[in-house]
Parts: structure tokens; sequence; C-alpha cells
């Protein structure tokens, strides 16, 4: 459990970090916390169907779709949470880079 909440804060960390991009924008700390629970469930429970039904897709674009996916889900997510505002499109597209890199890395821990 102590494992999961250090990951947990440290995922939430790298959520504020993307703040720094132009037109990416997370209200607190409190709403990052927030904002990397709704990933992690996602990307825990919805992404491996949609993976299983895009995997046509997948194989077409040799994995390329894989960053599109993510783009989505991030996207979703700033819907869902209003304190999470994506204004700029380059900018989202590589947080969401960002954000799936780090969320790979944590899960190997």
């Amino acid at each position: 459990m102590k494992k999961f909440i250090i990951k947990w804060l440290i995922f939430a960390g790298i959520i504020m970090a993307t703040c720094y991009l132009p037109g990416v924008q997370v209200e607190n700390f409190a709403f990052a916390m927030l904002i990397a629970l709704a990933l992690t469930i996602i990307n825990m429970f919805i992404k491996p169907i949609v993976k299983l039904l895009t995997f046509p897709i997948n194989i077409f674009t040799f994995g390329l779709f894989n960053l599109l996916l993510n783009f989505g889900i991030l996207y979703a997510v700033s819907y869902f949470i209003p304190q999470y505002r994506l204004e700029n499109t380059l900018s989202a597209f590589i947080a969401s880079i960002i954000i799936a890199i780090s969320y790979c890395v944590l899960k190997k821990i």
C-alpha cells in the first residue's frame, strides 16, 4: 500500500510538471492527484479493452496509434475534470507522451 501511495504522489508530481508546457494547466496538487488516479484507473481497466478493439489499426501503424490513444484519454480526463485544462493541442500531445512514458516507468518499479 505504501508503494502505491508513493507511485501515486510521483505520478501527480509528473502531471504537475507538465503544467510548465504552454496551454496545460492544473489548479493545484490535489487535482493533480485526482487526475493521476483517474488516469491510473483508465489505464488499468478501459485502455486494455480499447487497445484490443484497435489492434488492427495498431498493427497497420506500427504502434503509433497508441500515441493518439493516449492523447484521447488525456483529453477525456480534461473534459471530465474541468480543473485540468488543455488549451494547446501540441502541448497536450507532448504532455500525453511525457505522461505515458512516466506511467510505463512507474509501472515497472
